[in-house]
């Protein structure tokens, strides 16, 4: 169960609560992770907005991918760390959860872990989160993981794995059975 996870990685510090716990359940399970983060798109000039300069697409483009290679490095690093195979996957395009659900389908994934900050549904939505979306579209699972004091990293394991089928059936019909009167 579980044993192939996607874990979406950003530049939020709540990112780290859905890497922290992606990783937990993958080395319990003796799991691998794909890591995912999504490439920015270009600013376009809107008529009303304030200018804003961000250079040649082509520089921001290589400035994006550089970026996003330098967090996936660092979320590869705390996999090995923990000692669970990883892949990055740096990801661009117009729609995020049709990206998402589909890096984690070519890579049979069984899981989508991803970082919540904490709001409400509306401010989801105004923020253009994810979140909405991979819940009502993915067909895989999705783990979503919010900052707490119990998502940084600690030495103890908290993920126990499951006993195999047998060994809980041996345990259930040794345990004395109550009789009906």
């Amino acid at each position: 169960m579980y044993k192939r996870i996607l874990i979406v990685v950003d530049q939020r510090e709540a990112s780290r609560a859905a890497l922290n716990e992606g990783l937990r359940l993958a080395s319990a399970r003796d799991g691998e992770v794909t890591f995912l983060t999504a490439l920015p798109r270009f600013p376009l000039p809107l008529a009303d907005a304030p200018y804003h300069d961000a250079g040649t697409q082509r520089d921001f483009d290589l400035a994006a991918k550089a970026n996003a290679d330098k967090l996936l490095a660092a979320a590869r690093a705390a996999a090995d760390k923990a000692q669970v195979m990883s892949r990055g996957i740096a990801w661009s395009g117009e729609d995020e959860v049709a990206g998402i659900v589909e890096a984690a389908q070519r890579h049979r994934c069984e899981l989508i872990v991803v970082a919540s900050e904490g709001r409400n549904a509306v401010m989801r939505l105004l923020t253009g989160s994810v979140i909405p979306g991979l819940i009502t579209a993915s067909p895989i699972p999705v783990l979503v993981c919010k900052v707490t004091a119990s998502s940084q990293p600690t030495d103890r394991e908290p993920v126990v794995p499951l006993r195999p089928r047998a060994a809980r059936k041996r345990a259930s019909s040794s345990a004395p059975r109550a009789q009906a009167r």
